[in-house]
Parts: structure tokens; sequence; C-alpha cells
């Protein structure tokens, strides 16, 4: 049966068939090869999607929907920066932090980077810090909103797979923080090669102002999870 997917997957490739469309036919010929009752197709999709455990899924979507817009990322980011945007290249930290604190709040990748992007490249650029670079390294953690807790790929492996939710949530944690450790080093390691800025260290009053302004935010992982 291995053979006959495959083959019949790359064979409509090759005859310009989309990917999409060419996934569930070669399945469907695998089950029309196997005589297998094709009405029990659409039964199986329905009760797999019977899931208490999916409807954490458009959760998360909303969370990082209201996360963008509503400027809790904003203020996170503000609140990093105000604590390590002293540092020799800590805007380069600041995203790699604030990318791990939005992703334990949107469950999404796509969602944390497109956050912390928009927020910190502005700035990075306006101080002269590398656009490659600094893209590249907010891409990059951006990849762990998919393993710091909540995570929506983990909530769907979880269901198709019948794993506990809250194991997988607990193997998690270490991976995403040696993820976002390894980040901060190497931007250190280059803030310190290409001589990037330090920034400005602010008040202790300013400091505790955007504290106050991102604890909301801060306790979002908290009280999602």
């Amino acid at each position: 049966m291995g053979y006959l997917i495959f083959g019949s997957f790359f064979l409509l490739l090759l005859i310009g068939v989309p990917i999409g469309l060419s996934i569930g036919l070669s399945a469907l010929v695998v089950f029309i090869a196997s005589g297998f009752p094709l009405q029990m197709v659409p039964q199986t999709l329905l009760e797999g999607n019977n899931s208490f455990a999916l409807v954490a899924v458009p959760f998360f979507i909303l969370a990082g929907d209201i996360l963008a817009r509503g400027g809790i990322s904003e203020r996170i980011v503000a609140f990093a920066e105000a604590g390590l945007g002293r540092i020799r290249g800590g805007l380069s930290i600041v995203s790699v932090l604030a990318s791990m604190f939005i992703a334990a709040i949107s469950g999404s990748g796509a969602a944390t980077t497109a956050a912390v992007g928009a927020s910190l490249l502005p700035d990075l650029k306006e101080k002269k810090y590398d656009v490659d670079f600094s893209a590249a390294l907010i891409a990059s953690a951006g990849t762990i909103g998919v393993v710091i807790p909540p995570s929506v790929p983990m909530v769907l492996y979880a269901v198709i797979a019948g794993e506990s939710v809250a194991r997988l949530f607990l193997g998690g944690f270490i991976p995403g923080i040696l993820m976002g450790l390894g980040l901060i080093s190497w931007a250190l390691l280059v803030a310190k090669r290409r001589n990037y800025p330090a920034g400005v260290k602010l008040p202790g009053k300013e400091v505790l102002r955007r504290f106050g302004a991102a604890s909301w935010g801060l306790m979002a992982p908290v009280i999602i999870l």
C-alpha cells in the first residue's frame, strides 16, 4: 500500500494536480484498492473532530489576534526593552525574550513573529542593527511558539495520536527555554562582533510604569495554562 499511495501521489503531482488534491486523491486510491467502505470516511472525519481538546485551537488563535491588535505585545516589548535595552545588543535579547513570552500566549509561531516583528524591526533598523540579521533572529525566535506551551501543533498532535496534552506541554518547557538561550547567546556574540549600540538606562520609575502596563500580558501564559 505504501508504494501505491506514494506512486499515485507523485504521479498526480507530475500531471499538475495541486498538492492538497493530490494528497486526498492518493488516499482515495488506497481506500478503493483496499476495499475500505467509502461511506466510513466522512463518519471517521467527523468523529475525529469531535474532541474537547480541539476547542483550545480557535481560542489560541483568538488570543494571538487580541495580542496583535490590543497592544499587549507592544507593552511586553516595552518592558523587556526597559530592563535589557541598555546592554550592548540588548534589543536582540529583547526580541528573543518577547517572542518566548508572546509564544506562551498565542501558541502560534506565525502570530508571535508578526507581533514581535511589527514592534521591534523599526527600532532595530533605527539603531543600526543589520536588517537581515534582525529579521532572521525574530523569525527564528518565532519558531519557539510551537515548542513553549500552549502550542497549537501540540494540541493537534495529542488529539491525533491519543496522547496527553498536559504531558506534551510539560515536555515543551525545557526545550523551548534552551532554544531561547541559544538564540540569546548567538545574538550577544553577533552584537559584540558588529559593535551594535547599547541602549539608554531608564530610571526606575519608568521601568516600574512599563512593568505595570505589561503585568496582565505577562500573566497571560499562567492564565491560559
